[in-house]
């Protein structure tokens, strides 16, 4: 894209508010080198990162980065063999390791749900060994802390001590009795590296010395005493061996960093590209940014604002520009100053932002297209070096944009036609409508020209829009009106700037017929559309309050759906416990039963609280939906978690049958065992009864013939409890005659029962040896 568009539509303007964000020199270098991609993978991949940091920093707050420097320059130098960097930049490469260690600490463990941003944090490998040595060498200034060696340690050691020493014997020197006319100053001082006293010129009178410098006054000699030579002479020899020691320090410590030269290196890229990416977050919560929609086709903003007009101190009044899929462009006409070329401004400028990985200024649901080209022509094109004029530099820009347009294109252009005759510069605007429209390339076009506008209206695929103006006292209002085209309003604008009335109305009288009827026709339109737009607004505020009294329900509902789950939970539980409870107390009594340690009393006494417990923790039934089939005989049902078969159904009672039991309900409390509840249920239902019938046999008979003993002795337990349990005095067992086993296992299980009071063979007619008849013990 021409650097000449992103000028003309603000785009660098943009990125110097986001260069301010930054937080380092390298981030505002990156930033200012941000450009529109024509990717569409390598667009989404930016928006994406953006939008992950600023959900970051909203739950985790505000990143750490602080200024860092250019690492570069550093690592390259101490990448070669035998480089030595000075104590200042070291500090620079230590500042930045803590740092970016610092950064990836807070980040690592928040980064977990923002892939994008989590890529760039997995880069940050700064070792901790190297900042550590570092940090245990270096001053802030530079300086290399005496606990960087021991051996540095010892030598400042005994440096600090033999200085003090020569300056306290220098200092008693000067403070000898008989110094005082040969002493310029009571100090001791430092000349060429070596310790001296300042002395007058007199001084070889006193003692022997060497003048090591003059004052410029020339009445000060500074003098090293002869005996203070050798002492001098020491101080400069472990001068020396200090700084053969620190320069051994600052090489290893370089070493140490052109070791880990590519780990620095990736970590700086890193810690660049999250500064600026922390940046466009800034920007996007500052200026209240969200992540466009892309698409392949138009563009959809949606409460738009110019982000520099936003920067000023006013009021933004939001836009809406929708150019559909399909469609080949905008046209906007009204008055001047009534933002026309802002609005234009703002479509090319957030595709540009969109493109650079930038959120832009607009409400959740806009949409944007990834264009391979932008070209803008705003403004006056005039050049005086090329002796054009307005008209044609506006003609150069233009054959300009044409050859070098690529697909697909979004082109700005602000009257286009303008600077030379009307109609042919409308005629003009018009060819090139027709032809861009034939490519794909979106238009978005401000005008005056009512051929334009006309043309705009009637052509298919190209929407019309108006600024809006207070038409009664003639002032802007910001917003953009679609499916309309807007008046310029350039004689009422006159006659309110005091342009005599005579002129005015000459004015009108030259207009045309079809101009006048144009311009009324427009305000009836626009008369038309407020009462609509108030119409509009009624019914959306009208649908804003439904939508606010549905959610209401719905929210109920959910509560109220929520409180029935937990109370099924609960009921389910207690009846589950009730049913284990029955189990375990109802098998107690048969043992006690069988053992006769229980009367039958007692078990009428059992089934009668059982009753009541389950009828205490059934549920009322709900209604079953209309369309539900009523109950039938033979249909599977159930009561509480009692499942069976219903074989009788009438008005007042309902009968079930579960293996040997019979258990009759009022028909209210039944339901489908897929838990439907069943129909017509009154206020109050009926208490439940359970009675027990005899199954599985023919009147007081069971026929044993054919079985295996196991089975049949268990058929015959089964058979005996049933008929204890209703009251038979008598009953017939028909085991056979065959080989005799099968009699003589009933007879001894007979006689160990406790149902069984006395048993016998059967008379010739009931079955002879066949059968035996047994007398229950009642």
């Amino acid at each position: 894209m021409r650097e000449r568009d992103l000028k003309a539509l603000e785009f660098d303007k943009v990125i110097h508010l986001v260069m301010d964000l930054c937080a380092s020199d390298p981030g505002r270098e990156a930033t200012a080198e941000l450009r529109p991609s024509i990717d569409a993978a390598e667009v989404q991949r930016r928006l994406t990162a953006t939008a992950e940091m600023v959900e970051l920093r909203s739950h985790a707050g505000s990143i750490p980065i602080s200024e860092f420097s250019d690492q570069r320059p550093y690592l390259l130098a101490a990448a070669r063999v035998g480089a030595i960097l000075g104590g200042e930049a070291l500090v620079k490469v230590r500042d930045f390791i803590v740092g970016s260690r610092h950064v990836g600490g807070f980040l690592r463990s928040r980064v977990e749900r923002f892939p994008h941003v989590a890529a760039l944090v997995h880069n940050l490998l700064a070792p901790k060994e190297l900042a550590d040595a570092m940090l245990g060498a270096l001053a802030d200034d530079g300086k290399l802390l005496d606990d960087a060696s021991p051996e540095l340690k010892r030598l400042r050691s005994r440096l600090r001590d033999e200085r003090a020493d020569l300056e306290a014997r220098l200092l008693r020197s000067l403070n000898a009795s008989g110094m005082e006319s040969f002493v310029s100053d009571y100090i001791v001082t430092i000349r060429n590296r070596r310790f001296v006293l300042p002395m007058k010129l007199n001084y070889s009178e006193r003692f022997e010395g060497i003048v090591q410098d003059r004052s410029v006054s020339g009445e000060t000699l500074f003098v090293e005493p002869m005996w203070a030579v050798e002492l001098n002479n020491r101080l400069m020899m472990l001068e020396r061996e200090a700084e053969a020691e620190e320069t051994r320090i600052l090489a290893r410590l370089t070493a140490m960093v052109g070791g880990y030269a590519p780990e620095l290196q990736l970590t700086f890229d890193a810690m660049v590209a999250l500064d600026a990416l922390n940046a466009r977050a800034l920007f996007a919560e500052r200026f209240r940014c969200i992540e466009p929609q892309l698409v392949d086709e138009g563009i959809d903003f949606i409460g738009a604002r110019h982000p520099l007009l936003m920067t000023s101190g006013r009021d933004v009044i939001p836009i809406d520009v929708k150019i559909g899929a399909g469609q080949r462009g905008i046209v906007i006409s009204g008055p001047n100053t009534g933002g026309k070329t802002v609005a234009l401004k703002t479509v090319g400028l957030l595709s540009l932002m969109a493109q650079a990985g930038m959120l832009i200024p607009a409400l959740t649901g806009s949409k944007a297209t990834v264009f391979r080209s932008v070209f803008a022509d705003i403004g006056d094109e005039q050049s005086i070096e090329s002796n054009l004029s307005s008209f044609s530099g506006h003609i150069a820009n233009l054959s300009e944009i044409i050859r070098s347009l690529d697909e697909p294109a979004l082109m700005i252009l602000d009257e286009p036609g303008a600077g030379t005759d009307p109609a042919e510069g409308a005629a003009l605007a018009i060819g090139l409508m027709n032809h861009l429209g034939t490519r794909r390339c979106m238009l978005a076009i401000a005008t005056h020209s009512t051929a334009v506008k006309l043309h705009a209206y009637s052509q298919a695929g190209f929407e019309a829009a108006a600024v809006d103006f207070d038409a009664e006292h003639l002032a802007p209002l910001y917003r953009l009106k679609p499916h309309t085209i807007g008046q310029s309003y350039g004689l009422a604008v006159a006659r309110r700037l005091g342009l005599p009335e005579e002129i005015i109305r000459a004015a009108e009288q030259s207009m045309g017929t079809g101009t006048i009827e144009l311009t009324d026709s427009l305000k009836r339109l626009d008369a038309e559309r407020a009462k609509l737009n108030e119409q509009v607004e009624k019914l959306r505020a009208r649908e804003a309050s439904l939508a606010s009294v549905e959610d209401e329900l719905i929210q109920d509902a959910e509560k109220s759906r929520v409180g029935a789950e937990a109370d099924r939970k609960r009921l389910r539980a207690e009846v589950a416990e009730l049913i284990e409870e029955l189990r375990r107390d109802g098998a107690a009594l048969m043992d006690e039963l069988k053992t006769r340690a229980k009367s039958r009393t007692d078990l009428k006494g059992f089934i009668t609280k059982a009753a009541a417990k389950l009828e205490g923790l059934a549920p009322a039934p709900e209604d079953a939906p209309e369309s539900e089939a009523p109950l039938k005989v033979g249909d599977t049902v159930q009561v509480g978690d009692i499942r069976g078969e219903l074989i009788v159904l009438d008005a007042t009672r309902a009968v079930i049958s579960r293996g040997g039991l019979r258990i009759e309900v009022a028909p209210e409390r039944l339901r489908r065992s897929s838990a439907i509840v069943a129909e017509n249920r009154p206020a109050q239902p009926k208490a439940a009864t359970i009675t027990f019938s005899f199954e599985g046999a023919e009147g007081n008979e069971l026929n044993l013939i054919g079985m295996r003993t196991t089975d049949a002795l268990r058929k015959l337990e089964e058979f005996l409890d049933t008929a204890f349990l209703t009251n038979r005095a008598e009953v017939r067992i028909v085991h056979g005659i065959g080989s005799g086993a099968l009699r003589k296992a009933v007879a001894e299980y007979l006689g160990t029962s406790p149902y069984c009071a006395s048993f016998r063979g059967a008379e010739p007619h009931h079955g002879g040896a066949g059968a035996t008849i047994v007398q229950m013990n009642l």
